[in-house]
């Protein structure tokens, strides 16, 4: 379980926090209309990172952008964030707001050749991509343009391209509580060398030690904690590395 790190996760709409299942805008749950509350209590409960989506500006539909960057102000935790993200202008945008990590995802398919400009400039440790599938053909604009990508020969040229953290997200998991796809994710990282954070699926604390144990670096959870299926304290503990003497 060396350096895995558990992102709970906030996905904004209309600057509320909203769950989506397999990312269906139409099938929504709205857990809190405050976003600053839900932060603050995941940094209380000991996160160090908070996954942040801003659905809105994925949909093309608006943005939250100025919210997200309030919450990196206000909450002292680190913000990784995407969706909607598409030029490099909004890339600067989101790191001058104090985001500590942005993830680039349509881009990465429709203007590939953003990706390796933005690993230069910001650097790699400032830059993810996530890799959202369906089956292992990946998914853009907000999960609702499908695409015939294989998400390890694009998981591939990203690598090459200088990514070093990939986010893959199997679609039809998400929201569903029907565990992650692991397979997938190893696959993924033992193909491109990368470090891969998985996202979709979990149900409960065995999931997400399951992920550290897999060679994942890192699991997102949403609907499991906003349901009370997972505490977020005791899924941290678990799932941090044993300190050695």
């Amino acid at each position: 379980m060396a350096g895995f790190t558990l992102f709970p996760a906030v996905d904004l709409r209309s600057g509320r926090c909203v769950r989506l299942e397999q990312g269906a805008a139409e099938r929504e749950s709205v857990y809190n209309s405050d976003p600053f509350a839900v932060v603050e209590q995941f940094r209380a409960s000991g996160a160090e990172w908070v996954h942040v989506v801003d659905l809105d500006a994925a949909f093309g539909e608006g943005s939250n952008r100025p919210l997200i960057g309030e919450l990196a102000h206000r909450v002292p935790v680190a913000i990784q964030s995407g969706g909607g993200v598409r030029t490099p202008d909004d890339i600067e945008e989101m790191l001058e707001a104090g985001i500590a990590r942005v993830v680039l995802g349509t881009v990465a398919v429709e203007q590939p050749e953003v990706v390796p400009q933005a690993v230069r400039h910001w650097g790699a440790n400032r830059i993810a991509v996530g890799i959202d599938a369906r089956g292992r053909q990946v998914a853009t604009r907000g999960w609702r343009a499908q695409s015939s990508v294989d998400l390890i020969a694009l998981g591939s040229r990203l690598v090459d391209a200088g990514v070093r953290t990939l986010i893959y997200t199997d679609i039809e998991r998400d929201g569903m509580f029907s565990g992650p796809n692991l397979e997938l994710a190893a696959e993924l990282a033992q193909t491109t060398g990368a470090e891969v954070i998985v996202s979709g699926g979990v149900r409960d604390i065995a999931d997400l030690v399951a992920a550290a144990e897999s060679g994942a670096v890192g699991a997102i959870v949403g609907k499991a904690l906003y349901e009370g299926r997972i505490e977020l304290a005791d899924a941290l503990a678990r799932t941090r590395p044993a300190k050695t003497s």
